[in-house]
């Protein structure tokens, strides 16, 4: 059966709504290609997980930060429509590819090598796709720059041009 575009959630027009549907079907994808390049199915297996499960950190905020029950549609509505005044996403973090990418390097391990790869393409996505969308900073997706700014919303969006 073929999956379109429109089924994953995205548009030839507005781009993607980031949905667990779209990051399963493109984290599926990337685990088919690293396994045709390592013929692990470690790599793959390892860049599936990583790249759906990465939200979870998304959890984590929501029950730190929303203090309402957690609830699918609490939760949703909570991500969707940027309800939250302070958000962490400690695993949404370049920095901590950095640190994955030497761990994957000097270790050889093939586990770690997947887990970089989900999740590194899983906020490759995000950041396409929501930053336009959400009019967050460019620099959003770096943990240093969320600390910085005290993980506050307003702190890290884009500035209006006349305030």
């Amino acid at each position: 059966m073929a999956v379109s575009a429109t089924d994953i959630g995205c548009s030839s027009f507005g781009g993607c709504n980031l949905t667990t549907r779209v990051h399963t079907y493109t984290s599926a994808a990337l685990g088919g290609i690293i396994y045709a390049i390592t013929d692990s199915w470690q790599a793959a297996v390892s860049t599936l997980i990583a790249g759906v499960f990465i939200d979870i950190d998304h959890i984590f905020d929501f029950l730190m930060f929303s203090g309402e029950r957690l609830t699918m549609r609490n939760f949703t509505s909570w991500c969707d429509e940027m309800k939250w005044n302070k958000i962490t996403l400690i695993f949404h973090s370049y920095e901590l590819f950095i640190v994955l990418g030497f761990i994957a390097y000097y270790s050889g391990s093939k586990t770690a090598t997947g887990i970089l790869c989900g999740a590194v393409f899983h906020v490759l996505l995000d950041q396409t796709g929501n930053l336009r969308k959400s009019r967050l900073s460019q620099w959003f997706y770096f943990l240093t720059y969320r600390i910085i700014q005290g993980f506050k919303k307003d702190n890290l969006k884009i500035k209006d041009e006349g305030g």
